[in-house]
C-alpha cells in the first residue's frame, strides 16, 4: 500500500477548558495543603502545650518551693516523663517540710529551755559578735533582744572584763569563770563561765557564756562572815573579861572581900550580857524557822493593847530619863497578828528610842490605818542617824557607834529581830532620820483580820 498522502484529519479543544481544569486541580492541591499545614500546627501546638505547660507548672512549683512554701504540691502531669519528674518534686518538697519542721521545733523547744533558764546565755562567732541571747541575758543588762543580734558583745555588754574573759577563753580553747562586778541599774556582781562552741570536726566556731546574778549570794556571804565575825567578838569580849577576873579571884591576889564582890558583880554583868546575846540570838533563829515552817501565832489583837504593854515593860528606863510616851491609836484598831511577837518589835523600838533619847524629851507612838496596811511608828528626839548608815541598820550586829551602843547594853540584834518578826508577819520596818534632829522607825503590817 503507497504511503500517499491522501488527505488530513484537524482536531482541538477550547484554551478555556483546560485552564479551567488546571486551576481547578490546582485549589485542590493548595486547598490540601493548607488542611495538611493547618493539621501540622494544630499538632504541633498540642504537642508543644503537652511538653510546655508541665514544664512551667513546675518551674512555677519550684519558685514557690523556693520561697519557702512547702506545702505546694506539683498537679500530676499526662506524660509519663513529667509525671515522674513531678512526683518527686513533690516527695523532696515534702520532706523538706519535715525536716523544716523538725528543725522549727527543735528550735522551739532550745528556745524554751532558754527562755525559762534564770541564767542568762549568749553565744558569740568567734569575732565575738552575739549570734544568740535569750532573755534572761537581755534583762540582766537591760538590752532589747531585737537589737543585738550580729553586735559585738562589747558593744552590748558595755564591759571590757566580759569581753576580755571571753577573748581568753576563745584564744586558749578553756572553759573559764569568774565574777564580774556589773555597775548599771545599780551595781550587780555576775558570775560569769564560758566555755568555746566546737563543730563536729572539734574546731572552735565560737563561744558560749552562762551567766548568773550572784549578787544577793555574794552579798548573804559576806553577811555571813561579818556575823561570825560579830557573833566571835560580841562573845569573845565578855569571856575574855569573864576569863580575866575569874583568874585573879582562882589565884587568891584578892584579899579584900569588896574587891571580891566588885569583881563578881563585873563577872555576873559579863554573864548576863552573854545570856542576852544568845537568847537575842535564838529568838532570830525561832523566828526565822517559825516563819519558814509558817508556824507564826495568828490571832486577832488590839494594837492600843499591844503598845500600852509595851511602854508598862520599858518603864525603867522611860521614868529614870523622864521621858513622856505619847501614844495616839486609831479607835479599835486590831488585826491578826502573834501578839506576843508584836510586843518584842514594840519593846525593841521603845526601848531603843528611849536609849537615844535626851532626858525629859518625848517620844511619840502612833498607829493608825494607811491604805491596806497597820502603820505603828516611834518617833523620837534624840540623836539621829547618819544616811550612811541606814541601809545596814537591821543587820545583825550592826551598831552606828559600837562604843556607845555597848555602853548602853545594846547587843546589835534588836532591829534585826524586828526586821524579822515584821517580814514573818507580811509586812516591813522603815527608818527615816536626820542627825539632831530624832529618828522614826515605822512597822508595816498588813491589815489582816480574817483567818
Amino acid at each position: 500500500m503507497d504511503q500517499k498522502l491522501t488527505g488530513v484529519l484537524r482536531t482541538s479543544i477550547a484554551v478555556t477548558a483546560i485552564d479551567e481544569r488546571l486551576g481547578a486541580i490546582q485549589f485542590r492541591i493548595a486547598l490540601g495543603a493548607l488542611l495538611v499545614a493547618l493539621l501540622a500546627s494544630a499538632v504541633s501546638w498540642y504537642v508543644s502545650k503537652r511538653i510546655t505547660i508541665p514544664i512551667e507548672r513546675m518551674r512555677a512549683g519550684a519558685r514557690r518551693f523556693a520561697t519557702g512554701d512547702l506545702l505546694h504540691r506539683l498537679p500530676e502531669p499526662n506524660t509519663l516523663e513529667f509525671s515522674g519528674l513531678a512526683e518527686s518534686m513533690n516527695q523532696m518538697a515534702e520532706q523538706l517540710q519535715q525536716r523544716m519542721d523538725e528543725i522549727t521545733s527543735q528550735r522551739n523547744k532550745t528556745e524554751a529551755v532558754l527562755s525559762s533558764m534564770r541564767e542568762g546565755v549568749i553565744a558569740t562567732d568567734m569575732e565575738l559578735r552575739v549570734i544568740s541571747i535569750n532573755q534572761t541575758a537581755a534583762k540582766m543588762f537591760s538590752v532589747p533582744m531585737q537589737t543585738i543580734h550580729g553586735r559585738s558583745v562589747l558593744g552590748v555588754l558595755r564591759n571590757h572584763e566580759f569581753q576580755a574573759l571571753i577573748e581568753r577563753s576563745l584564744s586558749t580553747g578553756e572553759s573559764l569563770e569568774s565574777d564580774i562586778i556589773y555597775h548599771q541599774n545599780g551595781e550587780h556582781t555576775f558570775n560569769i563561765h564560758c566555755t568555746p562552741l566546737l563543730d563536729t570536726l572539734k574546731k572552735r566556731m565560737g563561744g558560749l557564756v552562762v551567766i548568773s546574778d550572784v549578787t544577793q549570794l555574794r552579798r548573804l556571804e559576806n553577811m555571813r562572815r561579818d556575823f561570825a565575825a560579830s557573833v566571835s567578838h560580841e562573845i569573845k569580849t565578855p569571856l575574855t573579861a569573864i576569863k580575866g577576873f575569874v583568874e585573879t579571884l582562882c589565884t587568891g591576889d584578892v584579899d579584900d572581900r569588896e574587891e571580891a564582890r566588885r569583881f563578881l558583880t563585873i563577872i555576873d554583868k559579863h554573864v548576863n550580857r552573854l545570856t542576852t546575846i544568845i537568847d537575842d540570838l535564838m529568838q532570830l533563829s525561832r523566828i526565822e524557822r517559825d516563819d519558814e515552817i509558817q508556824q507564826i501565832g495568828s490571832e486577832i489583837c488590839r494594837i492600843e493593847e499591844v503598845l500600852n504593854t509595851a511602854i508598862g515593860l520599858c518603864h525603867e528606863g522611860i521614868e529614870e530619863k523622864t521621858i513622856t510616851v505619847a501614844l495616839t491609836c486609831e479607835a479599835d484598831l486590831s488585826g491578826r497578828f502573834d501578839a506576843t511577837l508584836l510586843e518584842q518589835a514594840a519593846v525593841n523600838l521603845l526601848d531603843n528610842a528611849v536609849k537615844y533619847s535626851p532626858e525629859n524629851s518625848t517620844i511619840h507612838i502612833e498607829a493608825l490605818t494607811v491604805d491596806d496596811e497597820i502603820q505603828i511608828r516611834f518617833r523620837d528626839q534624840g540623836i539621829g542617824i547618819a544616811k550612811k548608815h541606814l541601809p545596814r541598820l537591821f543587820e545583825r550586829f550592826y551598831r552606828v557607834d559600837k562604843a556607845r551602843s555597848r555602853k548602853l547594853g545594846g547587843t546589835g540584834l534588836g532591829l534585826a529581830i524586828v526586821k524579822h518578826i515584821a517580814q514573818a508577819h507580811d509586812g516591813n520596818i522603815t527608818v527615816e532620820s536626820e542627825l539632831e534632829r530624832g529618828s522614826t522607825f515605822t512597822l508595816h503590817l498588813p491589815d489582816k483580820k480574817s483567818a
